[in-house]
């Protein structure tokens, strides 16, 4: 496959810079690529113009600008996607056997929770989901963390996507009710979830963070009703917590 000419020579002009060479100007650049000074000057401008370089206006030269930042750290957000169940499934272990429970592990797609991992917590009495399987976003712990954990405008987007539909007598339909809801899950940290999804089954989930500290996934813990007193589901909330904070620290290195 012919490869285009123009992204080869930008891709080289970018690749120029380095530790020992953090700034370069145009006829430094022509120079060490061999290309003609018009065109990398052509290709430098347009590089400055969205935010690929930067120019030091004290001596004309370029320097790597914080776009690059913005896309590192894109790709380094994926593959704590990619390797989140791998990193989770201990603390999920271990989080299940605590309090003797089932939990999960999900990511939002649009409007739904997909769930990634789940792990009982051997009762009887438990909750009938599946891994891999798809539950709206609005009616479950789990997924008013994750839309808590979106930019303002892009959550008003994906909640406005389909209307909202109940599963049980208590899932929140209404759009305005439901935006007051994730405000206060924004604000606390955490979510809770009472016969919304599922009818006898209550929930509480918290949110795991990437390096960036945006919301990447969450974790929860499924209590069926009766098993739901007060006391216990501030004792299962703060496990919950404890443990998505910990998920996060090993996810960006500071365990």
């Amino acid at each position: 496959m012919k490869l285009l000419s123009s992204v080869v020579k930008t891709l080289r002009v970018l690749e120029a810079f380095s530790a020992e060479r953090q700034e370069l100007s145009t006829i430094e650049l022509s120079k060490m690529l061999n290309m003609d000074k018009s065109s990398v000057s052509r290709i430098v401008v347009t590089l400055q113009h969205h935010g690929y370089l930067n120019k030091n206006t004290l001596n004309n030269k370029y320097r790597l600008g914080a776009k690059l930042v913005d896309l590192g750290n894109q790709v380094l957000n994926r593959y704590d996607r990619l390797d989140i169940g791998e990193i989770v499934s201990p603390f999920l272990r271990e989080l299940s056997n605590t309090i003797k429970e089932v939990v999960h592990l999900g990511i939002l797609d649009n409007q739904d929770v997909v769930t990634l991992k789940k792990m009982d917590g051997g009762q009887i009495v438990t909750v009938d989901t599946k891994v891999g399987g798809r539950y709206p976003a609005y009616a479950c712990a789990l997924g008013k963390v994750l839309l808590a954990g979106l930019p303002k405008e892009e959550f008003h987007k994906v909640i406005n996507m389909s209307p909202l539909k109940p599963r049980t007598p208590n899932t929140i339909v209404e759009i305005s009710t439901l935006v007051r809801e994730i405000e206060m899950v924004r604000q606390r940290g955490y979510a809770f979830e009472e016969e919304e999804s599922f009818m006898g089954i209550n929930c509480v989930a918290a949110p795991i963070r990437n390096r960036s500290g945006e919301v990447l996934a969450a974790i929860s813990a499924t209590i069926p009703k009766q098993r739901s007193d007060e006391e216990r589901m501030k004792e299962i909330l703060l496990h919950v917590i404890e443990t998505s904070k910990r998920i996060s620290q090993q996810i960006h290195g500071d365990s």
